[in-house]
């Protein structure tokens, strides 16, 4: 990379105590340990708050684990060029535990923002009886659930959001969902729908092991 602006997207994953940092904590944990890592950053235009650069495909909930997630992170070179794997090694040192870079491409110069190109995610699930339950739930008709919004309480149909599905077992399930700007799937709404249409354990889907595997971007296939 030697041009004066370049755009480079990260893979992240994040395991254990990391799980419950929220998306704005994670914003600022990235900030920190670029920082820290000596990246030259690029830096919004903003006189009163000016902010890196750094955009993620999709915010992560809460106790959410991931393995592949995706951010930008547009960097301001001045002419220098950078390694992207010694960099790398550099940010790794510089993450807490539980969160690492696992891998890296070249941004689309003058493309559309990245959170506009999410089209799909892939998860895995993991609850005692949750293939039973998502069996029964996806069997084929609708399956509708109350979202709740501020005040506004909205009837969702679920099974256009799931793109497909595979058990692992009768406590482990993969799917392809919905995600970004269209049909985006919340796995809060999932395990609300596991209980009531699929006979799911109510606790055992407050403990259920949520892992998203895999955020697609346009021109992926999912």
């Amino acid at each position: 990379m030697t041009a004066d602006k370049e755009r480079i997207i990260l893979f992240y994953e994040r395991r254990g105590a990391a799980v419950w940092l929220a998306h704005l904590d994670m914003m600022r944990l990235f900030e920190r340990s670029l920082a820290r890592a000596d990246w030259p950053l690029s830096w919004t235009e903003d006189a009163f708050n000016p902010r890196p650069e750094l955009v993620f495909a999709l915010p992560v909930g809460l106790g959410i684990e991931t393995r592949r997630d995706p951010l930008e992170v547009t960097l301001a070179l001045d002419g220098q060029a950078l390694d992207p794997d010694r960099a790398l090694l550099c940010l790794n040192h510089s993450f807490p535990a539980g969160v690492r870079v696992v891998d890296w491409k070249e941004g689309k110069a003058g493309s559309q923002s990245l959170m506009a190109r999410v089209t799909a995610a892939r998860y895995r699930l993991e609850a005692e009886g949750i293939g039973a339950a998502f069996r029964q739930t996806f069997a084929g008709g609708p399956v509708e659930v109350v979202r709740q919004q501020k005040k506004k309480r909205t009837v969702v149909d679920l099974a256009p959001r799931i793109l497909s599905f595979e058990e692992d077992g009768e406590d482990r399930v993969s799917f392809t969902a919905g995600a970004g700007s269209s049909g985006h799937l919340r796995l809060d709404l999932l395990l609300d729908a596991l209980v009531l249409h699929g006979g799911l354990n109510r606790n055992a889907a407050q403990g259920a092991r949520l892992v998203r595997l895999f955020v697609f971007l346009d021109g992926e296939p999912a």
